[in-house]
């Protein structure tokens, strides 16, 4: 009889798991299918291993100077991207530009998410705290994001650091919103009251049962805000605002190589091509996985 009970609740445990299971074997194959999204990955996977390989795939340091050599053009022998106008190779500097984008981007967005999250669970769940939070998100939302970061950086100070927290906070205000929608639909669930019913405390909801149920816009989001946060850092950096002179940050790059634009283009176009690549592929990511983890369409599959 006890064997009959543990094969029963086995199989009764197994259904929703094969039910995820196929959902995200389903998700994979929709978000593969998109050539545009897998050509993101690839160049976000590339990304990724230059910024952790930067000192086995390099032969010049980042800042080390070399004037004799300065303002080599493209395909210099040793110097195959070129040099500034300190000597300093472009490639060297590309690479370990990818990692503080890399860095100041993750690092930007989760503190955006964990605050956006907090916000946005809180005003939908619990409605007397709604028109106050959300009155300080349109307050956060008066201000142009751009804008909004360059005054916190303002009162700050200009640092990599700094950029990262001015773009956590102008990333806030979006996520919790985009929460609190998801909040509102899944606590009107039948299985939610339920579990009021049962005694479930509010926290125990909110994080176990209503939170995974938002998991797909959340990534949604934190996969484009990636984007906008390595643009916003390089704006901010190209401002004076962020990378100081001679970090190899992309934007610092473009503002260094602009006065040598007729001169030496490559200093310009090379970290604008990185820049531009690497925001096309976090959009294109963000939007495969909008279409892959949108429900309706997978049940059409």
């Amino acid at each position: 009889m006890a064997a009959e009970v543990v094969t029963t609740n086995s199989v009764k445990n197994s259904v929703p798991l094969k039910k995820k299971e196929k959902y995200l074997v389903t998700t994979g194959k929709r978000l593969l299918r998109n050539k545009l999204a897998v050509m993101g990955l690839i160049i976000i996977t590339l990304q990724i291993f230059l910024a952790l390989a930067a000192p086995l795939i390099t032969i010049h340091g980042p800042l080390k100077q070399n004037l004799a050599a300065s303002e080599l053009p493209l395909f210099s022998e040793g110097h195959w991207l070129g040099t500034d106008n300190y000597g300093r190779d472009m490639w060297s500097r590309i690479v370990y530009g990818a990692r503080i984008s890399l860095v100041v981007g993750i690092t930007a967005v989760s503190l955006g998410l964990i605050g956006g999250v907090t916000l946005g669970l809180l005003s939908g769940y619990y409605r007397r705290l709604d028109g106050f939070i959300m009155r300080i998100v349109d307050l956060l939302f008066a201000f142009p994001g751009i804008l909004l970061a360059m005054l916190i950086i303002a009162v700050l100070g200009t640092s990599l650091v700094n950029v990262a927290i001015a773009i956590s906070i102008w990333s806030i205000p979006t996520c919790a919103r985009i929460v609190r929608g998801s909040v509102l639909s899944v606590k009107k669930q039948e299985y939610i009251l339920a579990m009021k019913s049962l005694g479930a405390s509010d926290l125990r909801i909110m994080v176990k049962h209503i939170l995974p149920n938002c998991i797909a816009p959340i990534i949604v989001f934190a996969t484009m805000r990636m984007a906008t946060a390595i643009l916003s850092t390089a704006a901010l950096s190209y401002l004076g605002l962020g990378a100081q002179p001679p970090t190899p940050e992309w934007g610092a790059m473009i503002a260094q190589g602009q006065n040598f634009m007729w001169t030496s283009p490559h200093m310009t176009i090379v970290p604008g091509i990185a820049i531009m690549l690497i925001v096309f592929a976090f959009n294109v990511v963000g939007d495969g996985l909008r279409d892959a983890l949108d429900p309706n369409m997978n049940l059409n599959q």
